[in-house]
């Protein structure tokens, strides 16, 4: 039982940080999609800015 507990504990400690990433990595697609939305050019490209195209409503 007392392996069992490690083994939890390890786990738990291990899931807080991956936790934090996944709610980075939501809240940058949600910025992105919403970024996309606002633009209202009908395209999702978010590489638009990089490449120097676009409607320049970024």
């Amino acid at each position: 039982m007392t392996d069992l507990l490690k083994a939890l504990a390890v786990v738990t400690v291990m899931a807080v940080p991956a936790g934090g990433c996944a709610l980075g990595v939501a809240a940058g697609a949600g910025y992105t999609v919403a970024d996309e939305v606002n633009e209202g050019d009908g395209e999702f490209d978010v590489l638009e800015d990089v490449r120097g195209e676009g409607n320049g409503a970024n």
